[in-house]
């Protein structure tokens, strides 16, 4: 468009979201921002219409994960904005650029209390990389591009956009912005040399992949860098396919109860080697390891100091994007002498002399075979998803994109599950529910080449389970596996462990899981074993079509290696 071309402030914001290249907006609509909804007619842009604002901000966080670029949701205001606002945190735990627009009350009665009135810069100001009003019909161009620039640079997170209706239906002649291109930091070749020095010298080294801007490209970067340099290589809570599973060098996930052995493996390392995240409470078991101690140093890669030193200080701090980095280190040569940026190489650590390599390929071959026995299903009788898992693992293609939201069922999933490339595993750092069925819709439709499967426990559905009909009319063939055990499980081990014997307010009625699916015209069964499973699993992939399982799981089985009625005796 020109700067003669007249536009409502609706056709300005919608022709703004085209020129940044989305495609694809998801919302539950409002008659706050009609004249935004109007525009979309005519506009290249996809509509998914959701049931919840829960779900459309979920939508939009998935999309922002697998393409890297800013999901889109709209919502109106006050409940709507408010129903959203835990996608917007699990965007900012997730590291994962997202738009948030909201519809708001009109300029002239702002602070009037109005009809579902919010501040929203005080509401989101504490998740939100940027809250913004779209106060200026003529700088609604520039405030959007902007707000993709923010959402997308650095640390990946949410902007929040304030829609005053009364701006949206002005009308004005201004261009617009062309598509604008995330920031890219570099590490300088000092930092490359430092890092190199400190890792040739260190013994029992580790890297750990955690939340920043991630690619395919980069995921096989990361594994290129990772047996160049012989690294044993983890991934950050929810981070595991930032790195090809099956690798010689990937050696497992920390995150919420990481496994005993792996923690023991973190506390041993005398170099970690962090990779975007900020090293928090899930990949340290509360605060409890990782700490400060000799002998044991920190190299951390960032794109935003904000990640930089917030638990274990940096000896080496570079600010950089992932990739960017891998590709340095792949290529490093020689540091530039008395660079006083980057702090000599042996300032921290000590000796400098290379370690002995045989005893590093001994570290490394060691981590190594303790994931593979980690991520081989047990075989126990009592434990219908370990027999699941085990039967699931070798028929899911190596582009699954696996959903799921919050509970212990997850942990089957992330244990047992070979994330071999980036953008198959959607599921929220921030712990948040009901995320992976909306995520899982929204995984289908930017991919539909892809198969899909959405996992989540019967506590975890039921607060998405509206999006069942989304999941209809969207066409996407997603397989819905509900773990059914009739408890919030989480919160049941956590008060057997605590209190033993006196639980409270975690059992619950719940639905035919079946006939709600039928209802909204889902094949859908009961199962009860993994060769039950198995066979409607089969039948629902090659029809191509969603299709809901249910499994009826024992509630004493809490994870993988804990039964409830064991901690109560």
């Amino acid at each position: 468009m020109t700067s003669q071309t007249p536009r409502s402030g609706g056709e300005l914001l919608v022709d703004t979201l085209a020129e940044q290249g989305v495609t694809r907006v998801s919302c539950v609509p409002g008659e706050s921002y009609l004249p935004v909804l109007d525009a979309l007619r005519e506009a290249p842009i996809e509509v998914d219409v959701c049931r919840h604002e829960a779900g459309a901000g979920n939508m939009a966080v998935a999309v922002g994960k697998l393409t890297g670029r800013a999901g889109v949701a709209m919502v109106t205001r006050g409940p709507g904005a408010m129903h959203a606002a835990i996608a917007v945190h699990t965007a900012e735990q997730d590291a994962v650029p997202m738009l948030l627009l909201i519809g708001q009350v009109a300029l002239r009665d702002r602070e009037r209390g109005g009809f579902q009135e919010m501040n929203y810069h005080e509401v989101f100001g504490s998740v939100a990389k940027w809250v913004v009003s779209l106060d200026t019909v003529e700088r609604i161009p520039e405030t959007m591009a902007r707000a993709f620039r923010i959402a997308e640079g650095g640390r990946p997170g949410p902007v929040v956009i304030e829609m005053p209706e009364d701006v949206l239906a002005e009308v004005a002649s201004v261009p617009d912005v062309p598509r604008i291109e995330q920031l890219s930091a570099a590490p300088t070749p000092a930092a490359v040399a430092a890092i190199r020095d400190r890792l040739a010298a260190a013994e029992r080294p580790l890297v750990l992949l955690g939340r920043s801007t991630w690619s395919q490209e980069t995921a096989d970067a990361a594994r290129a860098f990772a047996e160049q340099y012989e690294l044993p290589t983890l991934a950050a809570f929810r981070c595991q396919d930032y790195i090809d599973n099956t690798a010689a060098v990937y050696c497992g996930h920390v995150g919420l109860g990481t496994d005993a052995t792996l923690a023991a493996r973190l506390e041993q390392a005398d170099v970690i080697l962090a990779v975007g995240g900020h090293i928090g409470d899930a990949e340290t078991k509360g605060y409890e390891i990782l700490g400060p101690r000799p002998g044991r140093t920190l190299l951390h890669v960032a794109a935003s100091e904000m990640d930089v030193d917030r638990y274990l200080q940096a000896s080496v701090a570079v600010q950089a994007t992932p990739i960017e980095f891998f590709r340095a280190m792949l290529g490093a040569g020689s540091a530039p002498e008395g660079d006083p940026a980057v702090p000599a190489a042996g300032a921290a650590a000590g000796d400098t002399a290379a370690s002995d390599p045989a005893a590093r390929r001994a570290w490394l071959t060691a981590l190594r075979a303790e994931e593979v026995a980690r991520a081989t299903p047990p075989q126990q009788a009592d434990d219908v998803l370990s027999a699941i898992m085990t039967e699931l693992a070798d028929e899911l293609p190596a582009d699954t994109i696996v959903a799921n939201g919050a509970g212990n069922y997850a942990v089957w999933v992330h244990q047992f599950v070979k994330y071999r490339r980036y953008g198959t595993q959607l599921a929220p750092a921030s712990g948040a529910m009901g995320f992976g069925l909306p995520a899982g819709i929204a995984g289908g439709l930017v991919h539909p080449e892809r198969p899909v499967v959405v996992f989540a426990g019967d506590g975890c559905f039921s607060m998405a389970m509206t999006e069942m009909g989304v999941l209809k009319s969207s066409g996407v063939p997603a397989i819905v596996v509900i773990v059914n055990n009739g408890i919030y499980g989480t919160i049941r081990l956590h008060q057997e462990r605590r209190y033993p014997g006196r639980v409270s307010a975690t059992s619950f009625e719940n639905p035919d899981f079946v006939l709600l699916a039928q209802a909204f015209g889902f094949t859908a069964e009961r199962v009860t074993d993994a060769e039950e499973f198995m066979r409607v699993y089969r039948e629902a992939s090659a029809r191509g079509e969603a299709a809901v399982i249910e499994v009826m799981v024992d509630p004493q089985r809490s994870t993988p290696s804990v039964r409830l009625d064991e901690l109560q005796g």
